[in-house]
This record gives structure tokens, C-alpha cells and sequence, in this order.
């Protein structure tokens, strides 16, 4: 089946002008035709009432019915039949035709009203002079007797006046039919113009280019498809817009997923491959000495408490991410929490060196999780530097400073993401959780961290407490 053929709007435009205005003239020549020829008709017996009146007058002068005829005809321009007819219907005169010869008139439309009402008239063909004729006819004293005086002229005459005047109408149809045509012929170039900008802006917005230029115009109408058209290309960039973001979170969210599971198997690895082996070994060798299966039960357990905390590590964080976990407020002493801390790490550290500058300073804040952030944060300088630590805590500051290997420019803003690490190659059961958590803690405490490092030199850590001052 062969595809339907369709119209240009313009196209439709320009037939639907063009008929609509062909069938306006041609109705209105038609009712014009008509009109015209009933006004030439009317127009036509109204002067033969009036050459009535002449012929009539000029027979009261003594002329005759055929200088009379003559005179009138001289005068109008056009050939006059003049007929006298008697009351009874015979033809007394006729200037085109011989009386003798024609027949009785008594049943003429026009003799008949003429003897019932004075004067009579008729449009109608003439059997005498063989063409279509209007006729005039008047009751009039003759030779001291009624008889009736009746004129008449060709409709050939009328129509060629008519034709005429419908020649010069017929010109002013064309003329006005022409610039119709010339008027929509411009309207629908005018109408393809503008629907040829709107299909090129489409295919902009389908080719993703919002920011491509629309001018529209000519009619409101198009203004407003215009508008309507920007108002879409906004609202399709801004969807765009959020699409890009939403893909962007999901690799976002597909890295970080990747990251977890990279993490979680590296760091899960290590210990369990320990238990695995010293289990293995305590199950293959019944005989060890007793010392050695104890130390190997000891590493067992060692490892396994570094899995559980790495578990809770992972649940907490995960905890705070989905704003899970709401901070406990109270009053306490910050230095005690610090000493506190320090000592914890001491026992887990026996080697190093953690020194403590501080004062007394009362704070308002959940004393659990302020606790496990400055934990967090010694326990993280420790792990990256072979020097003492020191942490300081004044008025307003608390600052943990370490002389380790420092931290590049380009990795500062990276730390404190979760699961990175600044050694990537060592195990040393954080996952890169730490300072992620104190980020969070932090967050929940209106403040958060301030780095500073120098590469070879150091970093110092700290966080501020203005607004967790408790008042004394």
C-alpha cells in the first residue's frame, strides 16, 4: 500500500485561500448577475414610463406617432418601438411592423393590465420582431377615444449595456482575485518560513542543543510557539542536566561499591588468611608444644578482634552516612577525655611517645563519640609516624601533631574520604575508615577538620570547639 501524500501547511494555506476566495466571487458574481440585470430591467421600464409621457406629449403637439417615435429614439440613443393599440386589442400603429398584418393584442400581458390599472407591464418575447423585449403600456385619449400608447425596447440593448458593465466587474473579480493569490502565495512563503525555524530549533533541542538561538515571529500565534518551545528547551536541559548528575552518582555510587568490596577483601584478607594457617597448622600437628599452639591460639584471637572491629568500623560509618546515629549531648571535661584516650593508645602502643599540652575546658557534646574521634586521630598519626605525638587542647582548639612523613597538597582533601589510605600496600586494620568517622562526628557537632602538611616535616590535625563551649 503506497504512503499517503501530505499537504505543506502552507500549501493548504494557500488552496483553502484561493477556493474560499473563488467561491466568494463566484457567489457574489452570480447574485451581482442577478441583481444588476433586475435593476437594468427596472431602470429600463421606468424610462419608458417617462417616454411615455414624451410621446404623449408630443402627440397633444400635433405630431404624429412616427415622428414622435423617431424623435424619441433620436433622443435615447437606442431604437423605440412605438405601438397604438385599441381598447379592444387591434393594432392602430407600429413603427417596426405594419398593423395590418399583426395579430389582435387584447391578450398581452402588458394591454391587459394596462386596461385594468392604467399601466401595464411585461418582459417577454416579441412574436412580431422575433427577440426578447421589455414593454411599457399606458391607457391614453386618442382621437377622443381611449386607446393604449405602448413602448418597448430590445433586451439586447439592456443586455449589452449590462455585458458592459459585468465586463468591468469581471476585471475587478480578476484583479481582486490576483492579489489574493499574490497576497496568499506571500502568506504561505511568510508561514513556511517560520515552521522551517521551528523544525530546525526542534532538531537542535533533539540534538541536545539547548543554547541554540529562536527568533520567532511573524504572527502571536508563532510568538507563542516560540515561547512555548524555550520554556521545553529549559525544561529538557534541566532534565539533562539532572540525568548527567544522576549517571554520575551511580558511578559514583559503582566506584564507591567497588571501593568497599576492594577494601574489604584486602583488609579481611590478611587476617583471615592468618587463622586460617595457624589454625591449619594447630590441626595438622597434634604434637606442638604447648607454648607455640598458645601463641598461635593468641594470634588466632588477635586476628579475629581485628575482623570485629573492622566489622563495627564498617557498621558505624555506615550508620552515620544514613544519619542512623543522633550524638547524645552532656556536659563533661575535654582534657579528661583526652587523657582518657591517651592511655587507651599507650596500652596499644607501648613503645611510642604521646605527649599532652592541655587545659581544663568544658564543653557541651556527646562525650562518647568525642572520645572515639581524638582516639581516631592519635591512633592515625601513630600509624604514619615513627616520632612522638603531641596533642594540644586550649581554649577553643584541640590539635593532634605528629613529625611523620607529612601529606601531599594534592592528597589533603582525599584523607578524610572513606577507604583511603595514604599506604596502600600495608594492612594496618583501618580500611581508611578513621578520619572519615571523625569527619562525620564532626559534622554532627557543627565543626569539622583543618589540616596542615608539609611533606618531610609533619602534619597537624585539629578541630575546633566554639560552639560546643559549655557555659561554667
Amino acid at each position: 500500500m503506497g504512503s499517503r501524500r501530505y499537504f505543506k501547511l502552507s500549501q493548504i494555506f494557500f488552496i483553502n485561500s484561493i477556493l474560499l476566495l473563488g467561491g466568494v466571487l463566484a457567489v457574489a458574481s452570480l447574485v451581482i448577475y442577478y441583481s444588476v440585470q433586475q435593476i437594468e430591467i427596472e431602470q429600463y421600464t421606468n424610462q419608458l414610463k417617462s417616454e411615455i409621457a414624451y410621446v404623449r406629449s408630443r402627440l397633444g403637439e400635433g405630431k404624429s406617432l412616427d415622428m414622435a417615435a423617431k424623435e424619441m429614439s433620436g433622443i435615447m440613443g437606442r431604437p423605440l418601438r412605438v405601438t397604438l393599440i385599441a381598447i379592444d386589442g387591434t393594432p392602430l400603429f407600429d413603427n417596426e411592423a405594419n398593423p395590418r398584418e399583426m395579430e389582435n393584442h387584447a391578450n398581452r400581458p402588458e394591454v391587459m393590465q394596462a386596461r385594468r390599472e392604467g399601466f401595464g407591464m411585461a418582459v417577454r418575447y416579441s412574436h412580431t420582431v422575433k427577440n426578447d423585449r421589455i414593454y411599457a403600456a399606458k391607457v391614453i385619449t386618442w382621437n377622443h377615444k381611449p386607446a393604449i400608447l405602448r413602448l418597448s425596447v430590445s433586451l439586447d440593448t439592456v443586455m449589452n449595456d449590462f455585458t458592459t458593465l459585468w465586463v468591468r466587474i469581471t476585471l475587478i473579480f480578476l484583479a481582486a482575485l490576483f492579489a489574493g493569490f499574490a497576497i496568499s502565495w506571500m502568506l504561505g512563503r511568510r508561514i513556511d518560513d517560520e515552521l522551517e525555524k521551528i523544525t530546525e530549533y526542534l532538531q537542535h533541542l533533539a540534538d541536545k542543543k539547548y543554547s541554540a538561538k529562536f527568533v520567532p515571529g511573524f504572527t502571536a500565534e508563532f510568538r507563542t510557539i516560540g515561547k512555548l518551545l524555550k520554556k521545553l528547551a529549559k525544561r529538557l536541559e534541566k532534565i539533562e542536566r539532572k540525568r548527567r548528575k544522576y549517571t554520575a552518582k551511580l558511578r559514583l555510587v559503582s566506584k564507591q561499591r567497588s571501593d568497599i568490596i576492594s577494601a574489604i577483601s584486602h583488609e579481611f584478607k590478611n587476617p583471615v588468611a592468618a587463622i586460617m594457617g595457624y589454625t591449619e597448622t594447630l590441626l595438622d600437628d597434634p604434637d606442638l608444644p604447648l607454648s607455640i599452639r598458645e601463641k598461635f591460639l593468641r594470634r588466632i584471637d588477635q586476628n579475629s578482634h581485628r575482623i570485629t572491629e573492622m566489622i563495627d568500623r564498617l557498621s558505624f560509618i555506615t550508620r552515620l552516612e544514613n544519619r542512623e546515629v543522633e550524638p547524645s549531648m552532656s556536659r563533661f571535661d575535654m582534657q579528661r577525655v583526652v587523657i582518657e584516650a591517651v592511655h587507651a593508645l599507650e596500652q596499644k602502643y607501648p613503645d611510642r611517645i604521646i605527649r599532652i599540652e592541655s587545659v581544663p575546658l568544658m564543653v557541651h557534646a556527646d562525650k562518647t563519640m568525642m572520645e572515639m574521634a581524638i582516639i581516631n586521630l592519635i591512633d592515625n598519626a601513630l600509624k604514619y609516624s615513627e616520632e612522638e605525638v603531641t596533642v594540644t587542647l586550649d581554649e577553643r582548639h584541640l590539635c593532634v601533631i605528629d613529625r611523620g612523613p607529612g601529606i601531599p597538597k594534592n592528597e589533603i582533601e582525599e584523607i578524610t574520604k572513606k577507604y583511603y589510605r595514604m599506604d596502600k600496600n600495608s594492612w594496618d586494620n583501618s580500611m581508611g575508615l578513621g578520619l572519615a568517622i571523625v569527619t562525620y562526628i564532626l559534622k554532627l557537632h557543627e565543626t569539622s577538620l583543618k589540616i596542615e602538611s608539609e611533606v618531610g616535616r609533619g602534619t597537624i590535625i585539629c578541630f575546633d570547639l566554639t560552639k560546643n563551649l559549655a557555659s561554667k
